[in-house]
């Protein structure tokens, strides 16, 4: 059970119940020629799967801390330095008073980041233009460049630039689409809501006063920066939404300045509505797809968007190409950031995994853009699969995270004819066989990639699965590894819990009340020993239960676990929380005949925090 923490762009504060229905919380708030023309117009977006984000601003020069010198200032240890006004409690015009000398982006800049997003195989970007902290990196005109006597001129480009200028010649010049994010909130504007760190609420006929002054900033950024192509806005709340913003005007106006734009679904509230273009997990990835639905992740090279002194938490190359590969096999999209510092240099750390990622991506491009998501519920390898149609033909890509112990792949349910199996960027074919649709296919002694190696199927025809038979299958060592995503849910609330990426796991939490179950079905082919000759010794196997568990203090229950007429009655006890997981031995259970088994877990009692969070469950021969 993950509990709810503080995110750099969005907060779920202030989530109050309107006291009547929003006509504006709904697709594009009513604004016509949205709908008509959304296949038209994300088509290139479903395609590309991975861009730059790039977070930068006044809060660059700080870096994670206050006053904004890492030698004398004060370490603040939130990894969302872009907040460094907030967490700090820093009022205006200190804020820009401290940092705005300090700001000062090197010629060319944006050409590097334009540069760097092509070799990392990016094909799009996204620059805040204004975060929360209300400063623009664009050169708005007056009057709303001066909106108080606080802070005077928002803008924060040095004399004679325009960095936003800047930014989308240098994308464009790479080829590259171009967005813009704008925060819709505003922590300097007195007429804003959400104006102070204490956020207190401004009358409606004073926000006009801002929601006119937004609406000029938005206008300008899509009339006077040429052809773009992503409205990325951020954020809204319960209370604060739709008509807060006045969107279908907005999206109105901006769709008769460049009817090409998508936008994300920020001007409405919780990540996953579906009144935009695409939703926006963020910092997560959604444990399955959303068939219909587009979706991109923002995610982050290390653990803060803006750019920090301190945090060294960096991602390597093998972190970020499993992460795409994740979210592309859940049909995603990656945003991944990037935070210039103050003279607009993004760090090395960053810059070298991007590279890293592109050389990957050159070999292997092929199985991630102009892809779909997976056509399978399970997979029998540590990875996922990425799957595209062409001339009649489609082709499934396996990317191996990790290398099978036993040099095979055995999938069940598929029941395409087999036209070709190989190495994609390799050479001449791999052995397979398809039997009643079970598939093996014979892999090389060694893997061909260190990161992730991909096996290309090329079947006839679209793909089709039976899903009764795409269920977990046994191991060449006879072992049965269940994940969360293999899971059968039943119940409320008990829901599985996306991860950032593979390392760290999925789980299934929020095992809350008594009436949830969960459920795995898979497939055993051999029961018991193997003697050598190949023979089974016998029909019995006993096999070890273990359960990767985390219960926190307060949580914990009993349970029952069912397979056929066998039953365990357990106790969940304290792991010491919810992340804290131990693998457990919990018992033994017998399996006498090969074929399609079920594990049921019940519980019988759950205790006040929660049952338990589940990483995976396996059986384990004890032979």
């Amino acid at each position: 059970m993950k509990f709810p923490h503080v995110s750099c762009l969005v907060i779920s504060c202030l989530s109050v119940s309107m006291a009547a229905p929003d006509p504006e919380v709904s697709a594009y708030a009513g604004a016509s020629g949205w709908q008509e023309s959304k296949a038209e117009r994300t088509k290139w977006f479903k395609d590309a799967k991975f861009g730059m984000f790039i977070h930068w601003g006044l809060y660059a020069p700080a870096g994670g801390y206050w006053p904004p010198n890492p030698e004398t200032g004060k370490k603040y240890p939130q990894h969302y330095s872009e907040w460094i006004r907030y967490w700090a409690s820093v009022p205006e015009p200190e804020y820009g008073k401290l940092t705005k000398p300090l700001f000062q982006p090197a010629a060319g800049c944006t050409e590097q980041w334009a540069e760097l997003a092509k070799d990392a195989g990016m094909q799009y970007t996204v620059l805040t233009t204004k975060h929360h902290d209300g400063y623009t990196l664009f050169n708005a005109k007056a009057p709303y460049s001066q909106k108080n006597d606080i802070t005077g001129s928002t803008n924060i480009s040095p004399k004679g630039r325009d960095m936003v200028a800047e930014y989308a010649d240098s994308v464009r010049g790479q080829g590259l689409k171009v967005g813009y994010y704008y925060s819709i909130i505003d922590w300097q504007h007195p007429h804003a809501y959400m104006n102070s760190r204490k956020w207190p609420i401004v009358k409606d006929s004073d926000h006009s006063i801002y929601v006119k002054y937004m609406h000029s900033h938005m206008k300008q950024l899509y009339t006077d920066y040429g052809k773009s192509d992503i409205i990325w806005v951020d954020y809204s709340t319960a209370r604060h939404q739709g008509s807060t913003w006045k969107t279908k005007t907005l999206l109105s106006e901006l769709r008769e300045l460049q009817p090409q734009l998508i936008t994300n679904n920020r001007f409405w509230n919780d990540l996953q509505n579906p009144y935009g273009d695409f939703f926006t997990p963020e910092k997560y990835v959604p444990a399955t797809g959303f068939p219909g639905r587009l979706f991109e992740v923002c995610h982050t090279m290390n653990e803060s968007f803006g750019y920090s002194h301190h945090d060294t938490k960096w991602k390597s190359c093998e972190d970020v190409v499993h992460l795409l590969t994740d979210i592309v096999s859940k049909g995603g999209n990656l945003l991944l950031n990037v935070g210039p510092d103050a003279e607009g240099r993004i760090p090395e750390e960053s810059a070298n995994v991007l590279r890293e990622t592109g050389e990957w991506l050159k070999a292997h491009g092929d199985s991630i853009y102009g892809t779909d998501a997976s056509p399978f519920a399970t997979l029998p390898f540590t990875g996922r699969c990425t799957a595209k149609q062409k001339d009649g033909k489609s082709y499934l890509y396996f990317h191996l995270f990790e290398w099978p112990k036993n040099k095979k792949i055995m999938l069940g349910g598929l029941k395409n004819k087999v036209l070709h199996v190989g190495l994609l960027g390799g050479v001449g074919d791999l052995a397979h066989k398809l039997d009643k649709g079970s598939l093996t296919i014979d892999l090389p002694d060694s893997a061909p990639s260190a990161i992730s190696s991909v096996v290309v199927l090329e079947i006839e025809g679209a793909p089709e699965v039976d899903a009764s038979l795409n269920i977990p299958q046994q191991a060449g060592d006879r072992s049965i590894t269940l994940l969360p995503e293999q899971a059968t849910l039943h119940g409320p609330e008990i829901k599985v819990e996306g991860a950032a990426f593979h390392k760290d796991f999925s789980n299934i939490g929020y095992w809350l009340k008594p009436e949830a179950s969960v459920a795995f079905a898979f497939n055993v082919h051999t029961p018991g020993k193997i003697q050598a000759g190949g023979k089974v010794t016998h029909q019995s196997g006993k096999y070890a239960l273990y359960i990767d568990q985390a219960v926190a203090p307060g949580g914990g229950g009993d349970i029952s676990i069912a397979m056929g007429d066998q039953k365990l009655d357990l106790r969940v006890q304290s792991t010491g929380g919810w992340k804290s997981y131990k693998r457990i031995k919990v018992g033994e259970i017998d399996i006498a005949k090969a074929g399609k088994k079920t594990l049921a877990i019940k519980a019988r009692k759950i205790n006040p925090a929660g049952l338990m969070n589940i990483k995976s469950v396996e059986l384990i021969p004890e032979d």
